[in-house]
């Protein structure tokens, strides 16, 4: 609940601390004593609109600060959402005006864009009279207040749950098929590009090889011949190098007999005598197996310049046009699995849909039966409430869409994530007069008065905790006074109830009892708020009955209806 205002150099209030209690909050003064002052004060930091004009005329600037205390766990989560984290349930709303009537608004201390100040007091206070910060005339929160009356809120949440499940599964499907769409439009290049890669099937390191086999196919006789010239060399002709060793075995032997200890360089030149005979027989029989193959090394060279063709259209390396096969290969395996997928995310989405179509079918079913019963209890508090001829009526419209997800007696409609209806409130406050759309009255006395009927039928489900009313006596008196008094003495057993009022039967049912006085010293004019304690309450009240000359018999009447 809000617990303190603090309101400095507003308009014609210099300073003024307001300490609400818990309860029924009444406000009275005369006319033109400043108490839409207070309500312009609250409005302000609940983002309302500003001007230089709400600056006091002797001061730069002016402020406003709200103090709320906060233990409902909805309205705490709620905050949370949008980013405002409580300590011990506090929180603090500040708005300054300067006098050039730039504003700035700050929650908790810390400074915040007006935007989420209004945010922030949509979830703490509804504020019915001249301001704008109306929640019943926004028909967009028509459906919150039939689905609170009824107990629908969670099966509401479930259908925004089903909704975004369902948006999410054509999201993901859309995605699937525009990836689809995108491989299918150059299917036909990559798959022919695939094909040309594996045709040839190029090898890791194979253009080396290659060059190696076609430059010895190309050298079959020189290689040949000059495998069997060294073979001549080194073993077949005289005075080969063989034959010239055997000579120097001999010559070592002789000398090794005079000294033994040349044994092992006769063993060195014994080896060496047998490489050199094994190497003869190698070249030999390499020269031999040489052949000279032309077939082959045209299909060697065809080879080599498909492998340069490929390296000219897929990168320049054959690295780069096997990394290409790769990918290609990769896309060609992605387009064989997203068959599949496809078709689990059409059976996704058919699956989410059949859920969210059943959901906002009974949500909707739920809503008609509930909308002819809180009409017909909002015309009869309405009745009491001094508008006798009051015609209440709650539609429900659709809208007929060929393309609508949402099937209804062979017929498609549009849906979306608070159902397939929209909801909105009709009155006729006169008789003889048709319903009319409940943002087209006129009158606030009769607009705070359809929400005072409206919330005593919410009462206890709606997660606003501070209501406060502005002209919600206007037209009224006697009997129907006592009856909206009632009223509000009823609402403020669920909701922190802020009232301003002409009315001594409403104003002598207030837990606490505030007067707004004008006050003129020197020229200046000033406005305070002043707590009433019991006596000064009888007075006050018997003002209220009386006017400026107070007589016995009203203050009398006064004490008996504060008792």
């Amino acid at each position: 609940m809000l617990t303190r205002l603090y309101i400095k150099d507003f308009a014609l209030i210099e300073e003024a601390v307001i300490e609400f209690g818990p309860g029924l909050n009444v406000i009275t003064g005369e006319t033109g004593a400043g108490k839409s002052i207070l309500i312009g004060a609250l409005n302000s930091i609940l983002g309302g609109p500003v001007n230089a004009d709400l600056v006091r005329k002797e001061a730069s600037s002016c402020a406003v600060e709200g103090f709320f205390e906060l233990d409902d766990q909805g309205q705490i989560a709620r905050l949370a959402d949008l980013g405002v984290l409580l300590e011990d349930g506090q929180l603090i709303l500040r708005r300054e005006i300067r006098g050039q009537g730039r504003s700035r608004a700050f929650v908790n201390g810390q400074g915040q864009p007006i935007k989420q100040l209004k945010q922030i007091g949509s979830i703490l206070v509804d504020l019915h009279g001249q301001h704008e910060h109306q929640s019943l005339l926004d028909p967009k929160l028509h459906a919150r207040f039939l689905d609170a009356f009824a107990g629908l809120d969670d099966q509401r949440r479930l259908v925004g749950q089903h909704w975004r499940a369902y948006r999410d599964s054509v999201a993901y499907l859309d995605r699937l098929r525009a990836e689809r769409d995108a491989l299918a439009a150059e299917d036909e290049l990559c798959a022919f590009q695939l094909e040309e890669i594996r045709r040839l099937a190029p090898r890791p390191g194979e253009e080396s090889e290659l060059e190696r086999e076609l430059q010895v196919l190309d050298n079959a006789e020189t290689l040949s011949q000059g495998g069997l010239q060294l073979y001549d060399l080194l073993y077949q002709r005289e005075g080969a190098v063989y034959e010239a060793l055997g000579q120097v075995r001999r010559q070592l032997d002789r000398l090794r007999e005079i000294d033994p200890a040349l044994g092992p360089q006769a063993a060195a030149l014994e080896e060496l005598i047998y490489e050199v005979e094994d190497l003869a027989g190698q070249l030999r029989d390499y020269a031999r197996g040489i052949e000279v193959r032309p077939r082959r090394a045209d299909e060697l060279r065809e080879r080599r310049d498909g492998l340069r063709a490929l390296k000219k259209k897929y990168g320049g390396t054959l690295d780069a046009v096997l990394e290409r096969a790769r990918e290609l290969a990769a896309r060609e395996d992605r387009a064989d699995r997203l068959r599949d997928e496809l078709a689990q995310a059409a059976e996704h989405r058919d699956q989410t849909l059949a859920e969210f179509a059943a959901c906002c079918l009974a949500l909707s079913a739920a809503r008609q039966q509930a909308s002819a019963t809180l009409s017909q209890a909002l015309v009869a508090t309405l009745g009491e409430l001094g508008m006798a001829k009051a015609q209440f009526y709650i539609e429900l419209a659709t809208a007929e869409d060929p393309e609508g997800i949402v099937q209804r007696d062979g017929r498609h409609y549009a849906a979306g994530e608070h159902g397939m209806e929209h909801v909105a409130f009709h009155i006729s406050a006169n008789a003889g007069q048709p319903p009319r759309p409940l943002a087209r009255i006129a009158s606030g006395g009769e607009i705070s008065r359809v929400m005072l009927a409206l919330k005593e039928a919410v009462a206890g489900r709606d997660l606003v905790s501070t209501l406060v009313f502005d002209e919600i006596d206007a037209g009224i008196s006697g009997r129907i006074a006592a009856a909206v008094g009632r009223k509000l003495q009823s609402l403020s057993a669920a909701h922190q109830t802020i009232v301003i009022t002409h009315l001594p039967q409403i104003a002598s049912l207030a837990d606490q009892h505030f007067s707004v006085r004008k006050q003129q010293e020197q020229q200046r004019t000033t406005t305070e708020v002043v707590l009433l304690n019991a006596t000064a309450r009888a007075e006050e009240i018997a003002y209220l009955l009386a006017g400026e000359t107070i007589s016995d018999t009203a203050r009398q009447h006064a004490r008996e209806m504060l008792q």
